[in-house]
């Protein structure tokens, strides 16, 4: 009997374990959607970034005839642009930083952080909850823009034979880079959120840091070039491959991904340890 008793205990814990962190799931979720400006965000910005990429495509749909003979030979490139705009890019960031960083900063401006923690003492799994529902909003939301782009802008072109397939060569992973630069900024805008604590203060740092700087960072200096190979926007443009013309400090894609990778483990990772371990 009692070793039936060992046996069972560590599963009953075990479900346990697994039941509060799905409730915990369930709250975050409720949170998100239960701010009106989630679900507008969302929806004016897709129809914001469709429309970005549908202008760019059809004027180089109307204009085509106006291209040199080598651009309509190998127009692949035009096309993956006009897919997935550097414009439509920067609505994204903005919209979707805004929503990963109101998550948070909702919270701390109203004080509902400290019910919260006073309710479940597990800061990490709050976060953790936290991290998980904004990322994979996030991430749908990407794919769903990023893909709806893709196919609309393509047919737009394929009215003169020069769309891309899904199928063709490296068009999967430039759609893929785009779809998940939504999770990404969600991730980092949520990490300044945590830090700073407070609106005005969270939107300024995350628009200068993580927006404005890499525009701002010259490609023609040694320098400023790396500095600005380490940020998520520089290593989208690496991958998606949208630059034209030579680039004085080229580098692989192998190192964007990797910038990719870097920032959102340790946005994640940040975002978690410091609410463990800062007073609230």
């Amino acid at each position: 009997m009692k070793v039936t008793v060992e046996e069972s205990a560590p599963e009953t814990v075990r479900t346990e374990a697994q039941a509060g962190f799905r409730d915990l799931l369930a709250a975050e979720w409720i949170k998100l959607w239960s701010l009106r400006s989630t679900a507008w965000t969302l929806l004016l910005s897709a129809f914001g970034i469709l429309g970005f990429n549908c202008y760019s495509a059809y004027g180089d749909y109307v204009n085509l005839e106006n291209f040199s003979a080598a651009a309509r030979a190998d127009f692949s490139r035009y096309a993956m642009f006009d897919a997935f705009t550097p414009a439509s890019c920067v609505a994204l960031m903005l919209s979707i930083g805004a929503i990963g960083a109101n998550v948070v900063v909702s919270e701390y401006s109203t004080g509902l952080i400290r019910a919260t923690f006073v309710a479940v003492p597990a800061r990490r799994g709050v976060m953790a909850a936290k991290l998980a529902v904004v990322t994979a909003v996030s991430l749908g939301y990407g794919l769903v823009v990023v893909g709806g782009s893709f196919f609309v802008t393509q047919a737009i072109l394929d009215g003169k034979d020069v769309g891309l397939s899904i199928t063709d060569p490296g068009v999967l992973e430039r759609l893929l880079a785009s779809a998940l630069m939504a999770p990404l900024t969600a991730l980092v805008a949520m990490v300044i959120g945590v830090l700073v604590r407070h609106s005005f203060g969270t939107l300024t740092t995350f628009v200068l840091a993580f927006m404005l700087l890499p525009l701002a960072l010259s490609e023609r200096l040694y320098a400023t070039a790396v500095l600005g190979h380490l940020t998520p926007y520089r290593a989208w443009i690496r991958i998606a491959e949208i630059e034209f013309g030579s680039q004085p400090y080229p580098w692989t894609t192998s190192g964007a991904w990797t910038v990719y990778a870097v920032w959102a483990v340790l946005a994640a990772i940040l975002t978690v340890v410091v609410a463990q371990r800062r007073d609230h």
